[in-house]
């Protein structure tokens, strides 16, 4: 999808989510249509007003939030990889429920993930007598079988001690034995360690952009002095990832970064209809 057609679904599908909270009829045209002094010239995406009142008008500008597209990719890896685990673990008359905490990122060519599997299941089958519903570790298990298993920077004077400078990916795991044999990884690939990490990135691309790079609070600044009744931002998403994550990046922002932006929301393109509101709290 091109940059302005991503705009585009970006703004259809947040307005029409907007006219349904608030029983609105807005419709929408590019800002240099609606203005057409706007032309060439610096100015924020879209104005959106009521057919019966188009002088009152709001603006709205899009940013993608760019890595989003790498995490979501991240995430359906592992949903998939946890299908092809539960089968695999089935057919060998394993039961149990099997849940993943901080699988790392990595992606695997399709020969090896049915490496990865096997070696997975061995894992499993070695350490099904101890596992409980504590987490233990079984990343240097892993390690042990499958030699493409991702390396992390050790934390703190033991786990250097143990490995070097590097050591395993961690992979905790735990097993709730009254369940049908299922492997589930219920919360992001990201740790929050990390994935802040990432959203300090994309968030300064965002709202302090090198380069020719616009931040939206001038161009939202340009709208109210074009007597936007209000301004708005939104974060096209794919989807959006523990958002309470992304919520706290938006609310400790400096403030001239968001001065004359009077909303936020998060708009998910892959799931029409999912909207939230981030800014204000």
């Amino acid at each position: 999808m091109s940059k302005e057609n991503q705009e585009i679904t970006c703004c259809e599908y947040f307005l029409d989510w907007y006219n349904k909270q608030h029983k609105r009829n807005y419709i929408y045209e590019k800002a240099e249509a609606h203005l057409t002094e706007l032309v060439g010239k610096l100015r924020w995406d879209f104005v959106a007003y009521e057919r019966a009142n188009p002088q009152e008008w709001i603006g709205i500008e899009v940013k993608e939030l760019d890595t989003t597209r790498d995490i979501s990719r991240w995430s359906e890896f592992w949903e998939k990889l946890c299908l092809e685990l539960t089968q695999n673990l089935a057919s060998k008359g394993i039961q149990g429920e099997f849940k993943l905490i901080h699988p790392p990122v990595f992606n695997l060519k399709p020969e090896e993930r049915s490496q990865f599997r096997k070696s997975f299941a061995e894992v499993l089958i070695d350490k099904e007598s101890i596992l409980k519903p504590d987490f233990i570790d079984i990343g240097p298990d892993i390690a042990c079988k499958f030699t493409k298993w991702p390396q992390e920077k050790t934390r703190g004077r033991d786990e250097y001690h143990a490995w070097g400078k590097y050591r395993p990916s961690e992979l905790l795991i735990n097993k709730n034995p009254d369940s049908i044999c299922k492997v589930i990884s219920p919360i992001s690939p990201i740790r929050v360690r990390d994935f802040s990490e990432v959203h300090k990135k994309i968030f300064a691309e965002v709202f302090k952009p090198k380069g020719n790079g616009v931040q939206p609070n001038k161009q939202l600044e340009l709208a109210k002095e074009k007597r936007a009744r209000k301004t708005i931002l939104l974060l096209a998403c794919y989807p959006f990832i523990e958002e309470y994550l992304i919520k706290n990046q938006v609310q400790n922002l400096e403030r001239d970064l968001i001065s004359d932006i009077d909303c936020i929301y998060l708009v998910d393109m892959r799931n029409k209809g999912r909207v939230v509101n981030i800014y204000p709290d």
